[in-house]
């Protein structure tokens, strides 16, 4: 709609009445219905999970009105389809059970040949 395109417009380098404003997902994590999902759910259901990471994405537009919003996922997400396991435990970070140390272990990471077939959950 004309009255909520102001990203879109700065985006194309159109002439906007101010700077448009928009939060990353992470502006969520002091939010208490952020923290209701991540105590419940473990990050990659809430990366994976379309609806989720919509609810998740819309919370900061929800409640402070920005003009834009940012999907919720991670840099990591694609990792597992090319055969690289990993989870992020709370307060610590990402963890891969076998970690990329070796020649061997990048040559044994996988193609990503059909990312539709593979993430499906990133174009839902």
């Amino acid at each position: 709609a004309a009255d909520h395109d102001l990203l879109v417009r700065a985006a194309r380098g159109e002439d906007v009445q101010r700077p448009p404003v928009w939060l990353m997902r992470q502006a969520g994590r002091y939010m208490a219905a952020f923290r209701e999902y991540s105590n419940r759910l473990p990050f990659r259901e809430r990366s994976e999970n379309p609806e989720i990471a919509y609810e998740l994405s819309l919370q900061p537009w929800r409640a402070f009105g920005t003009d834009g919003v940012i999907m919720f996922s991670d840099i990591l997400t694609p990792f597992p389809a090319l055969g690289v396991e990993f989870d992020v435990v709370p307060n610590r970070g990402p963890t891969f059970p076998s970690p990329i140390r070796t020649k061997e272990d990048v040559d044994a990471v996988g193609p990503l040949h059909d990312p539709a077939k593979q993430l499906p959950f990133i174009s839902e």
